[in-house]
């Protein structure tokens, strides 16, 4: 798998190359809301942790908060920092075992499998299956033990599919159960299933309100009805009669939708449905544009595209093929993108104009549209290309601008897909591009002649992606933010870095809780004697030398203190050298590791590992060395 551009922009060796030193201060500890500060080179940084009841607790999400100040001139008021590209971390473990420096060098480079227990410059992809399951993968991780991050099985194949980010919930129905399926975007685990009735297929999320519209898919036990759906109470709000299936849906409004189906179009709110008659024959898309103020309607069979007021006056209506597969607004809502999959064009109308502004030729038979910032992606059914249209290029007087990509084997199924196929990724990882046929998700950078990698789904043909954002967010000039997860009790470190600023530093931060954390997250390690010196970090490479290591931990539990089965893995990544050698007991968690010789002069690693302590390579703070030619 090719690896996806981490969020952390300049990441690995040049990063590591210029962090500054910054050793953890004296933990700044509490149960409650967090809140601290540090400087670093005339910035300040403010860490806050904000549970949403009064006290941190694993397992509940928390806000993450970390806002920078700096003073421009000596003696002038401190400003929010402005071009920040902040990362953060957080992992269980105390800070004066391993230097802030040492800690971050590890969590970039990922050693040997190692991987923090928040990542808060992460991002997540979620898909839909054919096989009846939601699935979601890491696309930062490089190896199939950290790729698949969960599967919820449906228990039967998906109707439909809704995404609300901004509440971190995904909804799923199951038309064959009769059921809405909740997934907790945060957890993921699912939340409840909840009956509905019929064969639930569509959903539509209403904006800004915990409300979710339900459709028909309009086979045999399917009900003659749209369901309105309260979410905080999971309770059917209304349900409201629309004519047979299968239904499409579009939220118009607060409270307000617009349902289309094979016997017309009907207006709805939570008290009634009210049909709208002579609007012609049935429709097969609907869309609405918030900027137009006004609801899209398509009728294939008539060859036309019907707009209508919020009253359910008609407005406006263009011509289109009859092989119009779908309605598809670009992210402004100005211009909606018709794919006609006989003409192998699609048409292009200024809503704001109100005209088709152009009918663009492109190859294979077009069936959906997707969008990143400046170009619409065009997948077809059949071919091993996805066109792209450059947004800017669709002026009233410009000439579209066209290019093909190669993007897998096959194309789409018609119908087929419930949802997104094409998305944005987070930060600057490009745009993703499922490809069912294959069963994979292409990665593209915009201006590339084809994708620059894939990530492959572990089963079943994605029906809809979903990539979930988890890192931090400028929410306010200088202020970044996003939500988290501790997975259990115990003391944080929490690593925070600035990029191309030099700022890091490692705040320390309690979480509370009945769980007793095992001994091998209470344990610390150090070289013994003067071992924070220089001289004592010093090796001469291919001669022999012995090093005393020093181990800490609780009292009450002597295991640590002369562990028979410890040994030491010394690595040197560059010449991709290792040994493990045994650690001999001295008494009192003190250790000595005999016959150290690393071949060529440069950095050395040093892990330690003890099956007894539950101690595996990166539980324990590394110790960094170096080599030194003779």
């Amino acid at each position: 798998m090719t690896r996806i551009a981490h969020r952390l922009a300049g990441g690995g060796l040049p990063l590591l190359l210029a962090l500054a030193g910054g050793a953890a201060a004296p933990p700044a500890l509490a149960s409650g809301p967090f809140a601290a500060t540090a400087s670093d080179r005339g910035i300040e940084a403010r860490l806050e942790l904000l549970p949403n009841g009064e006290a941190l607790r694993p397992g509940e999400p928390v806000r993450i908060r970390v806002s920078f100040t700096t003073a421009e001139n000596p003696g002038s008021a401190a400003a929010p920092l402005r071009g920040a590209r902040p990362a953060a971390w957080a992992e269980r473990g105390g800070g004066r075992a391993l230097e802030c420096r040492e800690r971050v060098r590890g969590l970039i480079e990922k050693r040997l499998g190692r991987e923090p227990e928040v990542d808060f410059n992460a991002w997540h992809l979620a898909y839909l299956g054919s096989n009846g399951a939601v699935q979601v993968i890491d696309p930062l991780g490089g190896n199939a033990r950290t790729r698949l991050l969960a599967a919820l099985n449906l228990g039967a194949r998906p109707g439909g599919w809704a995404v609300d980010a901004a509440r971190g919930t995904i909804h799923v129905s199951v038309p064959e159960k009769g059921e809405v399926v909740e997934i907790d975007a945060m957890r993921w685990v699912e939340r409840r299933r909840i009956a509905v009735g019929g064969r639930p297929a569509r959903l539509v999320h209403e904006a800004g309100a915990a409300r979710l519209w339900i459709g028909q898919d309009g086979e045999e036990g399917a009900g003659p009805e749209i369901v309105l759906l309260d979410l905080n109470s999971g309770e059917v709000a209304a349900r409201l009669p629309a004519g047979p299936g299968p239904h499409r849906l579009a939220a118009t409004g607060p409270g307000q939708a617009v349902a289309a189906s094979a016997a017309g179009a009907v207006l709805l709110d939570a008290e009634e449905a009210r049909p709208l008659p002579g609007l012609g024959g049935g429709f097969d898309d609907v869309a609405h544009s918030t900027l137009a103020g006004a609801t899209l309607l398509l009728d294939a069979a008539g060859g036309r595209v019907i707009a209508i007021r919020a009253d359910g006056r008609p407005d406006s209506a263009w011509e289109v093929a009859a092989s119009a597969a779908g309605l598809f607004l670009d992210p402004a809502g100005r211009l909606l993108f018709v794919p006609e999959a006989g003409e192998h064009r699609v048409t292009v109308i200024d809503l704001a104009r109100g005209a088709v502004a152009h009918r663009v030729p492109v190859e294979g038979a077009p069936l959906r549209i997707g969008f990143s910032a400046t170009q619409a992606y065009v997948q077809s059914e059949a071919g091993a290309s996805v066109a792209l249209i450059a947004l800017g290029s669709l002026g009233e007087s410009g000439t579209p601008a066209v290019t093909t990509i190669a993007a897998g084997e096959g194309g789409l199924v018609p119908g087929e897909a419930l949802g997104p196929m094409v998305a944005s990724a987070p930060g600057d990882s490009g745009m993703l591009i499922a490809a069912p046929a294959e069963g994979v998700v292409h990665v593209y950078m915009e201006g590339m002649a084809a994708p620059a990698g894939l990530l492959r789904v572990p089963r079943g043909r994605p029906l809809a992606i979903a990539p979930l954002d988890r890192g931090l967010r400028e929410t306010a000039p200088g202020q970044f933010e996003t939500d988290g997860i501790f997975p259990a009790a115990g003391r944080y470190v929490l690593p925070v870095l600035l990029q191309g600023n030099s700022f890091l530093h490692c705040f320390e931060a309690e979480v509370g809780g009945e769980e007793v954390l095992p001994l091998s997250r209470r344990l610390r390690l150090e070289l013994a004697g003067n071992g924070a010196g220089p001289a004592a970090r010093t090796l001469q490479a291919g001669a022999p030398a012995s090093l005393r290591l020093r181990i800490q931990g609780p009292e009450e539990e002597g295991a640590w203190r002369e562990a028979g089965d410890l040994s030491a893995r010394v690595v040197q990544f560059v010449g991709h050298w290792q040994a493990q050698l045994p650690m001999r007991p001295l008494g009192d968690g003190l250790y000595e590791v005999a016959g150290v010789a690393p071949p060529r002069a440069g950095p050395v690693t040093l892990y330690v590992e003890s099956p007894s302590l539950g101690l595996e390579p990166g539980t324990l703070p590394t110790i960094l060395l170096r080599a030194v030619a003779p």
